[in-house]
């Protein structure tokens, strides 16, 4: 999706397209950039043309990993806003224990090209989870709580389900889901006439699925994997969300990938990537914020916050949709302002902390991602970091919950950060990237542009 920029420079045998919100490189003809303009500005590069990356996320670090490496045919420099590189790729220590509070989870199948990235630095990597549990109110009274990792006893944590036929019959909804989205998406993928901008509202209410399946399964889940209020989901595209929900195997109940995990935690790839690009180069400059990015005579002149600037060949932008727009300003084009305005975000507050009442009430159904409702914040997400990060801790959990219903006990840090929504409009905007993709040589890279795994808490971040 994003991998325009990695192609500037040399010619490389295309991989097999990555989900994930790095997106090294793409399959051939990749998707949101005109591949044959990129082939003729490789072909015309100039030697020492320099090139600016603005933002060190995964997105832009990659970026800058790969024209760096392609053998000083590019100076590039990488701005970064915050202290350290990574974005959401955020590692803290906490009593010696190294916790991963963004960047968490990716399998071999759906992120063949992360896989590979990490494979060449040299990253080990060990099994993680990926269960979910949902413990919520439900709108006609009465909860709902059950969870996926401990088999029956998980799924009939609430007892009282056992003799439920509602339950019992969202049980076999969530298997007609499956054949629904899967005949749902292969008469759109063969019919472009069809209508792809149907939301997931629609799309449940044609198929007649009960409330209880909302409430208690597909809501969760996609709030879950967007941090987006409950309210809200039911607008999603419905297009988007079941091709990301087959694209991530999460219709099937058997025979889903194992997920891994970054053994060591994310800022060790972090580093490596960080010392290969100091050593072909490349400038790093972090805690360094861009105002705005403005055209002049041979370039583009990149100004910080600071007051200094530079002068750049070309600019990859590596950040969030809007922060791209304010630093365009007034120079931003129109299909720029369109596209990329398309790209809207939900924000939510975040807390590390050890407080066990922000998981479900049974710990049979305690899982790797806890649903707990929406509050006046947000959705309530509570990740258990000791099941995802094989953490072994004779104590209280090391919890990350969003939106909390209360301030948690034994909060060790807090902060708040934004989420890309996958509305219709974002869903129509990604297929329209190309567009602006390499014009007047601006790129534009990062999680919002397509089918990114939110699951890092923050990878969306």
């Amino acid at each position: 999706y994003i991998s325009s920029p990695l192609l500037l420079l040399r010619p490389r045998t295309p991989r097999r397209q990555c989900h994930c919100h790095c997106h090294l490189l793409t399959d051939s003809p990749p998707r949101h950039f005109a591949h044959q303009r990129l082939v003729e500005d490789q072909s015309s590069m100039e030697e020492g043309m320099r090139v600016a990356v603005v933002g060190a996320g995964v997105s832009g670090l990659a970026a800058a990993h790969e024209l760096a490496r392609a053998g000083g045919a590019a100076r590039v420099t990488v701005y970064e806003a915050e202290e350290s590189l990574g974005g959401h790729a955020r590692t803290a220590d906490v009593d010696g224990v190294q916790l991963d509070l963004g960047f968490m989870v990716f399998n071999r199948v759906t992120y063949p090209n992360m896989l590979e990235w990490f494979e060449e630095l040299g990253v080990e990597m060990e099994i993680s989870d990926m269960s979910l549990s949902v413990s919520t109110q439900l709108s006609g009274g009465g909860r709902c709580e059950w969870g996926s990792r401990n088999g029956l006893s998980g799924l009939l944590a609430q007892k009282s389900n056992a003799l439920r036929p509602a339950f019992w019959h969202m049980i076999r909804e969530i298997l007609k889901f499956k054949e629904d989205a899967l005949k749902y998406l292969e008469d759109h993928e063969s019919n472009p006439d069809l209508n792809r901008h149907e939301t997931l509202g629609q799309f449940i209410q044609t198929h007649g699925y009960s409330q209880l399946f909302q409430e208690a399964y597909l809501i969760p889940i996609c709030a879950s994997i967007w941090s987006c209020p409950s309210q809200g989901v039911l607008g999603f595209s419905a297009f988007f969300v079941l091709s990301f929900c087959r694209n991530h195997h999460l219709l099937q109940i058997f025979g889903r990938p194992q997920w891994l995990t970054v053994k060591g935690r994310s800022h060790t790839y972090v580093n490596k990537v960080r010392e290969e690009l100091e050593s072909m180069g490349c400038q790093i400059k972090t805690s360094c914020q861009v105002k705005s990015v403005s055209s002049v005579e041979g370039g583009y002149k990149v100004l910080e916050v600071g007051g200094s600037e530079e002068v750049y060949d070309k600019i990859i932008f590596g950040a969030h949709a809007p922060d791209v727009l304010r630093m365009l300003g007034d120079e931003a084009t129109h299909e720029e302002l369109r596209i990329l305005g398309a790209f809207q975000y939900v924000h939510s507050d975040i807390y590390l902390h050890r407080d066990d009442t922000l998981m479900p009430q049974n710990p049979s159904a305690w899982s790797a991602w806890n649903f707990l409702g929406t509050t006046s914040s947000g959705v309530s997400v509570t990740y258990w970091l000791n099941l995802l990060q094989n953490i072994e801790s004779t104590g209280k959990p090391f919890l990350v919950t969003l939106n909390p219903p209360h301030v948690p006990d034994h909060v060790v840090l807090k902060w708040n950060t934004g989420h890309p929504v996958p509305s219709v409009a974002a869903a129509k905007a990604s297929l329209e990237l190309q567009q602006i993709q390499g014009n007047r040589g601006i790129w534009f890279c990062g999680a919002y542009q397509g089918n990114s795994l939110i699951f890092f808490l923050s990878a969306y971040i």
